[in-house]
């Protein structure tokens, strides 16, 4: 009889990394482990898909700290009288209300009783698959997200940095009877492949859509022009200003087309300011929004390098770039590092705690990051097959497989 598991979290069709996560994981156990899993996805952005061979829940009026009040219609429904499983795939900052109601819950929860004696009573498996972009003080995390992550049945980390952050921050007893491992999410190398770079770059602008921020028309790419890509979300941990910085830096060694491909250009970062305070509005162009995988592949396969501007719980950009055979310049601090060959990354030359859950953060010298881009401009180079999903499913098969006993 297959169990029941619902995945929550931004939702499988959702523009997000974890909607991509969760879509990618829904899809191969849907057709892939039928006999194993029933499943469904809950989800709060996206729409919804009838070419998805599993049934799709809408989370309706999910709150600011992502309580998720409709969660217990959604599982009445889903589970009926059997013993499921809510796996969520979100960042363990969002879900101590679920897996700690009293200790974490207690005060946010006050506004949803139901929720809370629900969640309190239910007869469910709690599992988690976590990213972490960071550690904190004394490289642990701190004591909400501990006790977040020991509520939880099952953890799953994405790499071996998140499972040895968790390690360290709930210790090997807590992590041996939450089944710690870690499995990192896979690239689909029928889209995301190396493809010829001439051909690539001369259909770069029509392929991406990307444009200048200035009034003037695009000029066609240039022999001996590098063409650098930042792929990468507006958002704070993601380090515009020290990237933008490093690109203006490499332009004073060589010709330089920067392509910024983001979701908005002013958010946390304005994107056009430090674009004109570098003096690169002249030679970058930008895509905005939603591009089809086959057009971020052909677009990737057009650059001489990438930079992976964040410490990343997984790192789809920069997974993506390697797998289309382009470097990608990182920092060694997060599990991006271990995507990329070690002599793509750049080590920080400081640390600093950011935020409510002071959160390890790296600092770096953009010269640095500017010299091993410009020490790559010219090399091509391969993913390490280990994130191919065509090797990497039967990990992920055999682990589901004994989770479900």
């Amino acid at each position: 009889m297959p169990k029941p598991l619902l995945i929550v979290g931004d939702g499988p069709t959702a523009k997000t990394g974890l909607g991509r996560i969760m879509g990618d994981l829904a899809l191969r156990i849907a057709t892939q482990m039928p006999d194993v899993y029933r499943i469904a996805c809950a989800g709060y952005h996206g729409p919804t898909s009838r070419h998805l061979p599993y049934h799709q829940y809408f989370l309706e009026g999910v709150t600011d700290n992502f309580i998720c009040p409709t969660l217990p219609e959604i599982c009445d429904d889903f589970f009926g009288e059997e013993r499921g499983i809510i796996c969520f795939i979100w960042d363990c900052s969002r879900v101590g209300w679920f897996s700690q109601p009293e200790q974490i819950g207690g005060e946010v929860l006050k506004s949803f009783p139901g929720l809370k004696n629900w969640i309190l009573k239910s007869n469910f498996e709690k599992w988690i698959y976590v990213p972490l972009d960071s550690s904190g003080p004394n490289d642990r995390l701190t004591f909400p997200l501990a006790l977040t992550l020991i509520g939880f049945d099952r953890i799953l980390a994405y790499g071996q940095f998140g499972d040895d952050v968790i390690r360290r921050t709930i210790g090997d007893e807590e992590a041996k009877k939450r089944h710690l491992a870690y499995l990192p999410h896979g690239i689909d190398t029928d889209v995301f492949f190396a493809m010829p770079q001439a051909a690539a770059r001369k259909t770069f602008f029509k392929n991406t859509g990307a444009q200048p921020l200035v009034d003037i028309p695009v000029a066609p790419l240039q022999d001996g022009e590098a063409l650098v890509g930042i792929i990468a979300t507006n958002q704070h941990r993601k380090d515009w200003s020290m990237a933008i910085e490093a690109v203006s830096i490499l332009s004073r060694k060589r010709p330089v087309r920067l392509w910024c491909h983001c979701d908005k250009l002013e958010q946390y970062w304005s994107i056009p300011a430090l674009l004109a305070d570098f003096k690169l509005l002249g030679n970058t162009v930008v895509s905005l929004g939603y591009l089809s995988d086959a057009a971020m592949a052909r677009g990737y396969s057009a650059t001489d390098v990438t930079l992976g501007i964040a410490p990343e719980g997984f790192g789809f950009c920069t997974a993506e770039s390697m797998a289309c055979g382009v470097p990608c310049v990182t920092g060694s601090y997060a599990n991006g590092a271990a995507l990329v060959r070690s002599a793509m990354t750049v080590d920080p030359i400081a640390y600093r705690y950011d935020g409510l859950y002071a959160q390890k953060r790296p600092v770096y010298d953009p010269h640095e990051w500017a010299d091993k881009a410009d020490g790559w401009i010219g090399q091509r180079t391969i993913m390490d097959p280990e994130y191919d999903w065509n090797v990497l499913w039967e990990r992920w098969k055999e682990y589901l497989t004994e989770a479900a006993k």
